[in-house]
């Protein structure tokens, strides 16, 4: 039990510190690993599946129109980079997601900030980082950048949002959901971002 909690703590930390950094994290003993895949192919790939990525985030678009979620987003990036520092995978067993960690690392630029995996109430959590974070929190993949960063911050049906603070975005409750049972269940939901 006290494990759990040391690693549960060890992944609030991490947001923590994401949340405060006002500069890049220290990278890796090693440095970031060299894909293996040369960069023009990562470049077709990431436009081979750009269409796909758009129709998807167009349909959660026209989904989000007809079913509304409890919680409205707001405002825009302020490009602190701070969400690129720490991007948090559960790890899974297959094949699947093999083929889905190699496309996050060797196509859309993440690396593994630390080798073995974080584990939090018996889910493995891999802890990556962003190559394409430049010094000034911009992205130089912005135009081709992984569906992740697109949905940023991710909005669900049900639960809690989890936004950094001093992110550029807002969530709040909508209005439709401010009376109970709605209020008792995001009792401890900040309205606004903290700045």
């Amino acid at each position: 039990m006290k494990e759990d909690n040391a690693q549960q703590e060890y992944l609030m930390n991490i947001l923590h510190l994401a949340e405060e950094r006002t500069s890049p994290p220290p990278l890796p003993r090693e440095g970031i690993p060299k894909t293996i895949i040369p960069y023009p192919i990562q470049i077709i790939c990431k436009i081979f599946m750009l269409p796909f990525i758009l129709l998807d985030q167009f349909v959660q678009k026209a989904a989000k129109i007809l079913i509304k979620t409890p919680i409205k987003k707001g405002g825009h990036c302020k490009r602190r980079g701070n969400c690129c520092y720490y991007i948090l995978l559960p790890e899974r067993k297959g094949l699947l997601f093999k083929l889905y960690f190699f496309w996050q690392t060797q196509i859309n630029g993440f690396f593994v900030r630390k080798k073995s995996p974080e584990d939090t109430q018996g889910n493995k959590i891999l802890v990556l980082g962003c190559k394409h974070l430049q010094q000034n929190g911009s992205c130089n993949n912005y135009l081709l950048r992984p569906a992740i960063c697109r949905r940023w911050p991710i909005v669900e049906l049900f639960g809690h949002p989890k936004i950094l603070k001093g992110c550029g975005f807002t969530l709040e409750l909508r209005k439709s959901y401010k009376k109970e049972p709605y209020t008792s269940f995001y009792k401890d939901f900040q309205v606004k971002n903290e700045e």
